[in-house]
């Protein structure tokens, strides 16, 4: 799968950046003289289209979330189409390729959660782009409330912010995440808790991460996102490479007498074994 059609915001910022590019090539260096031959006025050119770039995107995420997500239900299919289209930008820009093996294993309603592996910040953006069908929405650390209208974005769509450091706030958000699901959202969990960079590693699971399912009544899908061996010696432009492979769905009658600690322990050993040059 290389696309489904959420390049429209990408478009319009590419759009943005030549325009002012452009603009400020013509305005203060062919105009001068008729010929373009400023390395300085080009190179600061390019920054003011970056910049302008950049301003679009605030503007667009402010505009967009008052119209089409502030007061929506968590699973609006509208809003979440246009959350999926705001995510999908990186993987545009930093030419992510992927492919979905497993499709076929998603449950028909959206009411299940994922637990997957985390190998990078591009994670949450690859699984939105690739899922178009469903609601997803994820538990998240808290720090990306600070991450302007993102922040607004991602609690409005149902993602749930974690605050690791106040045990209270951990017990409230595993209810919140339980709750959403419940509504409709398709949650995305983490159970390493953060990124591993090291490709084709994982970390510990924590097992407070599967608190969350042995309380949803819902079925458990253990994906692995697989990057290529030389992922990390990419650099742009060259294309970057992921592969997620979605296994068999656990039945929550499966898997509702487990404790936490062996139902880490068996959907780890789901997702690692797609993992094959682990050591």
């Amino acid at each position: 799968m290389e696309d489904n059609g959420d390049i429209m915001i990408t478009l319009f910022l590419l759009i943005v950046d030549t325009c002012f590019t452009v603009l400020s090539i013509y305005l203060f260096d062919y105009k001068t003289d008729g010929v373009i031959n400023n390395p300085l006025v080009i190179f600061l050119s390019l920054i003011v289209g970056i910049i302008a770039a950049i301003l679009a995107a605030i503007l667009f995420l402010e505009v967009s979330y008052v119209i089409f997500a502030k007061g929506k239900p968590n699973d609006d299919r509208l809003k979440h189409k246009i959350a999926r289209q705001i995510a999908s930008v990186p993987i545009h820009l930093f030419n992510v390729r992927t492919k979905v093996v497993g499709m076929e294993h998603l449950p028909n309603e959206n009411r299940f959660l994922i637990y997957s592996n985390h190998t990078s910040e591009l994670d949450i953006s690859v699984l939105m782009h690739n899922l178009p069908e469903y609601p997803i929405a994820f538990l998240a650390k808290k720090a990306i409330l600070r991450y302007l209208s993102i922040g607004k974005w991602a609690v409005s769509i149902g993602c749930v912010m974690l605050d690791r450091e106040n045990n209270r706030k951990g017990v409230t958000a595993v209810s919140q995440v339980v709750e959403n699901v419940k509504k409709g959202s398709t949650m995305v969990v983490f159970p390493e808790g953060t990124i591993k960079r090291e490709n084709g590693k994982l970390l510990k699971f924590r097992r407070g991460a599967f608190k969350i399912a042995l309380a949803s009544g819902v079925p458990l899908v253990p994906v692995t996102l697989v990057k290529d061996k030389n992922y990390n010696n990419i650099f742009w432009p060259m294309k970057r490479k992921f592969t997620i492979v979605i296994h068999q769905p656990l039945p929550f009658d499966g898997y509702k007498n487990f404790n936490s600690t062996d139902l880490s322990e068996k959907v780890r050993g789901i997702i690692k074994s797609e993992l094959s040059w682990e050591e």
